[in-house]
């Protein structure tokens, strides 16, 4: 009688464990969000918003919650190998505020947060980011037309390794950084 009794208390106990395992891999609530959004309301899920203006900003969010002081925060969910951030992601971010903002009128953080997970659903961590400006991203949307237009030369980064991963433009003379 005793044995049944464990039996049935250690399959209780892991049926627990696997539901919220997969509860943490399939609930962006779960995805290790800061202290500020663990309460916060979903406003917004995979909702394109385009900003009207000299130059129009067209983005897609991931996650926007509002939090206690009306705020909304963004929320970028990155699959990649490792636990990290990328400046593509805050400028991804920050047209993203530039669209939401100009689309919706509300107040948007100057930060957002990046949920990085592994390809196989691991959840790895989670990264407050600050954003650029609202006029340095209508800089970068002017400078990246004026590139694909041919109206300005690309510029070589101190980086070789980013210039080797460059799409847009053709190689730079590494003798010309």
């Amino acid at each position: 009688m005793r044995l049944d009794a464990l039996a049935v208390i250690a399959v209780g106990a892991l049926a627990v464990i696997l539901l919220w395992w997969w509860r943490s891999k399939s609930d962006p609530r779960q995805a290790r969000l800061p202290p500020e959004l663990r309460s916060a309301g979903l406003v917004y899920a995979e909702r394109l918003f385009q900003s009207a203006g000299p130059v129009s900003i067209s983005a897609r969010v991931d996650r926007v919650y509002r939090n206690a002081a009306g705020v909304l925060v963004l929320v970028e969910l990155k699959t990649r190998e490792t636990n990290r951030t990328y400046q593509s992601d805050v400028i991804e971010l920050s047209a993203q505020r530039v669209a939401l903002m100009t689309h919706t009128g509300d107040v948007v953080a100057d930060y957002a947060y990046i949920v990085t997970e592994r390809p196989d659903g691991f959840r790895m961590g989670c990264h407050q980011v600050r954003l650029i400006s609202h006029a340095d991203v209508i800089f970068l949307a002017i400078r990246r037309g004026e590139l694909f237009a041919g109206k300005v030369e690309p510029q070589s980064t101190c980086s070789s390794c980013l210039c080797r991963k460059c799409a847009f433009v053709r190689p730079c003379d590494p003798s010309s950084r």
